[in-house]
Parts: C-alpha cells; sequence; structure tokens
C-alpha cells in the first residue's frame, strides 16, 4: 500500500526533560508558552527595531491585553481579527487572544474591505485589534475596534487568567481562496500547531535558535516562525514592516545572526541569485509555497553544504507543513517533498480511494493531529475534503489534490495539482474565485482566468480572459478599480484581454487550452500616454517595460496597476542599483511607484547622475 507515515511515541522535550507523546499531544500553545515563561523569564522572546522584549515581559503585556479582551467578551474559541503590522503589538497581540481563549483571525494589510467585511461575518467576529497607519484602513464592520496605539484598560480579575481551551478548541484562523469565489476560513486547532512546532524530524527546533518574522500573519508558515519559536525557548526577530527589500534583508539576516529562516519559493529563489552571502551565518534554510528550483538549491548547498535546507510542503488545512524534505546533498531534476512529518499519515491513492503501487501517481491525502477542523460555517466544502479516514477509523483525511507518487527511495515526488488551485509568490490562489468575482461586475458578461508562465520569465501570471457587455474604452482600468475593494493585490490579474467571445470545445465548454497566449501587451492602464521626458525617464521606462514584459510604460502609469506586485518590485529596484548604482528606499517607491516618482528619486540620490551615462 502506498503510504507514509511518522507517528512517533516519545520526544526529547528540548527544554530538559522527557516528553511522552501524550504529554505534547495533549498540550496547547498557551500551556507550552507558560512553560517557557517560568523556565526562562529573563531570556530574549523578542527583538523589533533594536530593542529586546524578555519573556517575562512579552507575558505581562499579553495577560493585560488578554483581561481587556475577557472584558469585552471574548471566551473559548471567540475569533478576534488581527489587522496589525509587524512589531511587538502583532506578538503581543496573539498571545493575548489565545491567553484569553480566543482564535486570532488575520487580515492582511491590502485586503479589500467587501472580503474583509466578508471574512469577519464569516467567522462571527466580534472583535477586532488594529493599530497605527491600518487603523484609518479599517472598513466599517460590525465589531469592537480595539486601537492598541491608544493603550488598554487595565481589567482586574480574580486569579490567573485562565484560557480554558484543550488540545482540539480553535487556534487561529486562516482565510484562502475559495473556488465559488468567497473565500474560506481554515480553523486550525491547538494540537496541530504544537505537532508543527514540537517535532523535530525535519529540523532542530531548540532554545539556541534565533528565528525571523517574515511571514505575513495571513500566510500560515508564520505559524512556524512565531510558535516554533515561542514555544521552544528560541528568540524571534521581527522584521520591519513595510514593503520588502532584498538588499535590507539580507542585512537583517546578517545584522540579527538568523539561524533559522522560512522563505516563500519566490523569495528564496530571488535571495540565492542576488543574497548568497546573507546565508553564510544559517543553520536551517526552509522553503516551500511551490516547487522549488534544484538549480538555486544545489547553488545554495554548493555554497554552503554545512546549511540544512528544508522544502517543507503543506495545505494550511493540515497545519503548514504536511511532509518535509532536509537535503545536505545536492538534488537531481526535481525537489521531493519528502516524507510525513511527526503523527502524520500520507495515502496516495487513486480516483476510488484505494491505493497505488509504489512509484505510480496518484492523489494525496493526509491524515493526524495536524488536520483542522474544517472551515468555518462551510459544513458541505468541509465534508468534500475532510472525509472519514478509511484505514484508521472514527478519524478522517484531507483531500490536498496534489499528484504525487512514491519513489524506490521512500520520499515523495510533486507533479501538479488537479483543480484551477494555483500558488502566486507563495499564496495559494483559487483561479475561479478571482473569476467569480470578475463575472459579477455589471461591467462584465463572463471571466476566465488562467495562471500563465508565457508572460514573464520564471514566474506565473494571473491573466483574466473577459467578455464585456458592450463597447468600453475604459474597461481595464474600471476592472482594476473595482478589483481594489475585492480582491487582495496578489490576486490581482497582470493581465486582462478582452474577447467578443470564449473559444468552445465540441462539448461547448470554454477550451482554456484555445485561449491566446498574452503578448507583450503595448498598455494595462488606460492614462493618457505621456512619453518620457528626459534621459533618465527613458531607462527607466525601458526598465520598468522589461520588468513587467510591456512594450511602453508612460510616465505616469502606475507600476501596481501594470500588474506589478512586490517581489517583481525587489527584482526592478536591483536592476536600477546595477544600472544606474543607485539604492532607492523600497518604502519610496510604493508610494509613488511611476518612471516620474522613480526619476525624482534618483535625482534627489544622486543628483549627478541626472542626464549622464542614460544617453
Amino acid at each position: 500500500m502506498t503510504t507514509t507515515s511518522r507517528d512517533t511515541g516519545a520526544a526529547t522535550d528540548r527544554r530538559g526533560h522527557l516528553m511522552t507523546a501524550g504529554e505534547w499531544r495533549n498540550a496547547t500553545i498557551t500551556d507550552l508558552f507558560d512553560e517557557q515563561v517560568r523556565r526562562r523569564p529573563d531570556a530574549v522572546a523578542l527583538r523589533f527595531d533594536g530593542v529586546d522584549m524578555t519573556y517575562a515581559e512579552l507575558d505581562r503585556r499579553a495577560d493585560l491585553l488578554g483581561r481587556h479582551l475577557r472584558s469585552l467578551g471574548v471566551v473559548t474559541e471567540s475569533p478576534v481579527g488581527v489587522f496589525i503590522e509587524r512589531s511587538f503589538e502583532m506578538v503581543v497581540a496573539l498571545v493575548a487572544i489565545l491567553k484569553a481563549g480566543g482564535a486570532y483571525l488575520p487580515l492582511h494589510p491590502t485586503e479589500a474591505p467587501d472580503r474583509f467585511r466578508d471574512m469577519l461575518q464569516q467567522a462571527g467576529t466580534r472583535v477586532l485589534l488594529t493599530h497605527g497607519r491600518l487603523a484609518d484602513r479599517v472598513p466599517e464592520i460590525d465589531a469592537t475596534v480595539v486601537n492598541l496605539d491608544g493603550g488598554i484598560e487595565e481589567v482586574v480579575l480574580d486569579g490567573p487568567l485562565e484560557p480554558g481551551t484543550g488540545p482540539d478548541n480553535l487556534a487561529y484562523v486562516c482565510y484562502t481562496s475559495g473556488s465559488t469565489g468567497r473565500p474560506k476560513g481554515v480553523a486550525v486547532r491547538h494540537r496541530g500547531v504544537v505537532r508543527l512546532v514540537q517535532s523535530d524530524d525535519y529540523a532542530s527546533l531548540t532554545s539556541d535558535e534565533t528565528f525571523l518574522q517574515l511571514c505575513w500573519l495571513t500566510f500560515d508558515p508564520s505559524a512556524f516562525e512565531i510558535w516554533g519559536s515561542l514555544l521552544n525557548g528560541a528568540r524571534l526577530v521581527v522584521y520591519r514592516p513595510g514593503p520588502l527589500s532584498l538588499d535590507d534583508l539580507a542585512e537583517t539576516i546578517v545584522r540579527e545572526r538568523i539561524t533559522t529562516l522560512w522563505m516563500t519559493t519566490g523569495l528564496f529563489h530571488r535571495m540565492v541569485d542576488t543574497q548568497l552571502e546573507s546565508f553564510r551565518g544559517l543553520r536551517q534554510m526552509l522553503a516551500g509555497g511551490d516547487a522549488l528550483s534544484p538549480t538555486h538549491i544545489n547553488n545554495l548547498l554548493t555554497a554552503y553544504p554545512d546549511l540544512l535546507v528544508v522544502n517543507g510542503y503543506g495545505p494550511t488545512e493540515d497545519t503548514c507543513f504536511t511532509s518535509c524534505h532536509a537535503m545536505t546533498d545536492l538534488v537531481g531534476d526535481t525537489v521531493p517533498i519528502g516524507r510525513a512529518v511527526t503523527d502524520t499519515r500520507l495515502y496516495v491513492l487513486d480516483e476510488n480511494l484505494q491505493p497505488v503501487p509504489d512509484g505510480e501517481w496518484g492523489l494525496l491525502y493526509t491524515s493526524g493531529s495536524g488536520l483542522a477542523r474544517g472551515y468555518i460555517g462551510r459544513p458541505r466544502i468541509t465534508a468534500e475534503r475532510f472525509l472519514p479516514d478509511p484505514f484508521h477509523a472514527g478519524e478522517r483525511m484531507y483531500s490536498i489534490g496534489d499528484v504525487v507518487r512514491l519513489n524506490d527511495k521512500g520520499v515523495l515526488e510533486f507533479r501538479g495539482r488537479i483543480d484551477d488551485q494555483v500558488k502566486i509568490n507563495g499564496y495559494r490562489v483559487e483561479l475561479g474565485e478571482v473569476a467569480a468575482v470578475l463575472t459579477g461586475l455589471p461591467e462584465l458578461k463572463e471571466a476566465v482566468v488562467l495562471a500563465r508562465e508565457d508572460v514573464m520569465p520564471g514566474r506565473k501570471v494571473l491573466v483574466a480572459y473577459v467578455m464585456p457587455v458592450g463597447e468600453n474604452e475604459r474597461l481595464v482600468q474600471e476592472l482594476r478599480v473595482a478589483l481594489h475593494d475585492k480582491l487582495p493585490r496578489y490576486m490581482h490579474p497582470s493581465v486582462i484581454i478582452e474577447l467578443d467571445a470564449f473559444p468552445l470545445t465540441r462539448g461547448s465548454k470554454i477550451d482554456r487550452r484555445a485561449l491566446p497566449a498574452p503578448d507583450r501587451q503595448p498598455r494595462l492602464v488606460d492614462n493618457d500616454y505621456e512619453a518620457p521626458r528626459t534621459p533618465l525617464e527613458g531607462l527607466l521606462a525601458d526598465l520598468l517595460a522589461d520588468a513587467l514584459a510591456l512594450q511602453e510604460v508612460g510616465v505616469h502609469d502606475d507600476f501596481f496597476e501594470l500588474g506589478g506586485d512586490s517581489l517583481v518590485a525587489t527584482d526592478l529596484l536591483a536592476q536600477i542599483r546595477a544600472v544606474l548604482g543607485v539604492e532607492l528606499r523600497a518604502v519610496l517607491f510604493f508610494e509613488d511607484a511611476t518612471v516620474a516618482g522613480l526619476a525624482e528619486m534618483v535625482e534627489s540620490t544622486s543628483p549627478g547622475l541626472v542626464g549622464a551615462g542614460t544617453e
């Protein structure tokens, strides 16, 4: 039978004693955090912007906020919205919510207002925590909004703050894209998080490590970063908020002596290409979210043969990691997704839920303590994806939807997905959700969305094919404006192509294979085109056009409205540095992402460059 499992009877507790499987399997996040506070109150738990916070201080601040949350009605399993940038306050909020018995529900800073409200309503969220500049971005919602900048009321409660939660209670709700046009809230249990960070079969999670907290909370590897550190007595360095700069990230990794690092596939590849030296001090490099490039893995291992490099694979529904493949030697043509992590069973099955022979391709299912409870308020979809485990009575298994096989070395190899779900910069995107949102707009009759790899070299790009209701010269611009209110930016199509009719198969279904490949689009926005006015603007316009695979870019065209994203922005800034020798701050670029804005930045940074070397 083609199955692989990891079922540990006992694990060495890296806090100094033997912890049986029964002990850690029945613990909660707050149980393990409280143990760290007792054991190492004066050790550094967090570092942010050059300032340290001990475990005792983190505990004290979380208790204070937790009591305030209790006074607002937060009880066991109450979902609490978290609309907070990377900061001390963000981590304090997570610990406080769990101490109060609740579950945290993270929201992305670029979340569209309609989707923002829909997620809170689906989960029944009555309290939202925010701070800083994000406080002004909270849309009108039916919930109590707590701005942590204004301080909180100190509430006196009798006795200690007892959360009253068990291992099967909710720890967090993580929303993923949904094929029906509505996002799905994955209800993750304490048990799943504990299993994730108490396992030591894919990496060394000890108090000697220094983790970097880099992922947005809305991306579930953040659970590995935060709880993998704090529940094992390690030091967690919180990366600054705002746009990502490859140079700044590299400097942070070196300056803070990071030893354990997680990155999405796209970011990992860029860092290996441009910032390989920054990995010198790492002990463990984990990456995932999409297929890893063997070339980049081998380049890294050749440079640092003692580094442990791990391909971390798994859906949000199985609490971040389902399987891992640890590498210390060079890899071949593909990077396997490895073996099951602790307390996880993996099945490779056919369409009748029967095991396929080893070496044959089948669909991957997972079972074990990492499984989420299901989808918040979506019983039908939960029943479709969380099935009875036919090999373990009374348990469930999750249908991942990936095609895999078990090779002759006993590790899983990944071939692809069977549905319309794709990964864009590490984020899971249901193409059906993007298409459903577009089709729901009054300007369109119908829409189809594909993820194509023939638009921009080395990356997947969302391409939307749309049938308009009538003639509209400003259709693309109006669609982009409408999408800002309905989808986060990473789900916006980079290219929108208007068609009078969709090609059909003989069965009268849309023939996706016959949809035209995008040419180098002449323009994706409908501003009045203004050509570059100076040699410097001409050079910058060429760099933007090359980065976005376009024929031309006007001086006032917005980089993001042209289909750019944060990862492409890092590449663009690196190109500007290589060509002009000018280091531009990413945060300023995000404020004025146009050729004109870039030219002003270059001129203010290096006035001597104006007109020089740009003919």
